[in-house]
């Protein structure tokens, strides 16, 4: 993989329409301090969105495609510290950590980047709400300090309990994600699971799910995550090649409806995203 380093002059983006502002709760801002991604040649990078859009497009060198490269904005840390202190609004801030790139990228453990930002935020007590959103077992690292951010929410992406599909994640990853999630769960890190988006799953999948602990879970769908209805996904590596039909909602509306039946707090698509209460309602 090729990393580079580059000076930014911002890191908390404001939202101003889009999935993470769809609903009742909206989010104000994302945090990214990487452009690319360094799981995008594994399979979720196959389907994944971010791909398209243009920052990754615009930032790229000739010849390479999503999962070549990581572009890290090292001086994150430091443009969070100063943003936040000169935020003026900063009890209604809702930061998404992160739409685009995850926050424990492979090369976290290396340059802790991300584990330098939640440090920032823990200077800082009175934000409404930051939630963390990865798919990689290794915020465990980090479940101390996230437990020491008040407003501090860990979503953990669990697509499927399935190791046996195509594009679909390995039988040790999906165990080490269920993992975290306990170990968040008796950390005392509020702690959400999304499947998202859903792909074909076990007939236990939604037991599993609820006996991870997690306090809330969303499901989500190709065609409703994408943001395009679909057009993004379509044009991924994924569309070609994938053995079922990833636009067929009922796979994912069942486990929902499942789930409904097992768990107090389980919701759905972009609603479900910005579904987490203001913090003086939680």
């Amino acid at each position: 993989m090729n990393i580079r380093y580059i000076q930014s002059k911002k890191i908390l983006t404001p939202q101003k329409g889009g999935f993470l502002t769809e609903g009742e709760y909206p989010f104000t801002h994302t945090l990214s301090w990487a452009i690319g991604c360094g799981f995008g040649s594994i399979y979720c990078g196959k389907y994944c969105y971010a791909q398209k859009i243009p920052n990754w497009y615009y930032s790229r060198e000739e010849g390479e495609e999503w999962g070549d490269a990581l572009i890290i904005k090292e001086n994150a840390p430091d443009l969070l510290q100063k943003q936040l202190s000169n935020a003026r609004t900063r009890q209604s801030m809702r930061i998404f950590m992160s739409s685009v790139t995850d926050p424990y990228q492979p090369i976290e453990r290396k340059i802790r980047m991300t584990r330098r930002c939640l440090e920032v935020f823990q200077k800082f007590d009175d934000l409404d709400l930051l939630v963390i959103q990865t798919r990689a077992p290794s915020v465990t690292d980090d479940l101390a300090l996230i437990a020491d951010i008040p407003y501090a929410w860990l979503s953990m992406t669990i697509e499927t309990d399935r190791y046996d599909l195509p594009y679909g994640p390995s039988k040790a990853h999906i165990e080490k994600r269920f993992d975290a999630v306990r170990q968040a769960v008796e950390a005392g890190v509020n702690t959400q699971i999304t499947v998202s988006p859903c792909l074909p799953y076990s007939h236990d999948f939604a037991t599993h799910l609820v006996e991870s602990g997690a306090h809330r879970i969303v499901v989500d769908t190709f065609v409703l995550g994408d943001g395009t209805q679909g057009t993004r996904t379509e044009n991924s590596p994924f569309a070609d090649t994938v053995n079922y039909d990833w636009r067929d909602n009922s796979i994912a509306e069942q486990l929902y409806q499942q789930l409904r039946h097992k768990h107090a707090n389980v919701t759905w698509s972009s609603s479900g995203f910005v579904g987490i209460l203001p913090r003086n309602q939680r």
